[in-house]
């Protein structure tokens, strides 16, 4: 019953996004994904992350500095 409901939270999930469709053009129902869509956020995600990696490595290398100049 758990896996039935994760199933269908990460769908509802994927519908709210924008990245699958549900339709029924002239009675036969479809599912579409819309992959240029996914690609497109999780390429966003990506560099978002990397963003914050970065930045998140220069404070700590700016800190380990201060503290070298410190002693």
């Amino acid at each position: 019953m758990r896996t039935l409901i994760v199933i269908l939270v990460v769908v509802v999930v994927l519908v709210i996004v924008g990245w699958v469709r549900f339709s029924s053009p002239d009675g036969d129902p479809t599912i579409q994904v819309d992959t240029d869509k996914v690609r497109g956020d999780t390429a966003a995600v990506v560099d978002k992350s990397k963003q914050v990696f970065d930045d998140a490595a220069q404070k700590i290398d700016d800190g380990l500095e201060r503290a070298k100049t410190a002693e």
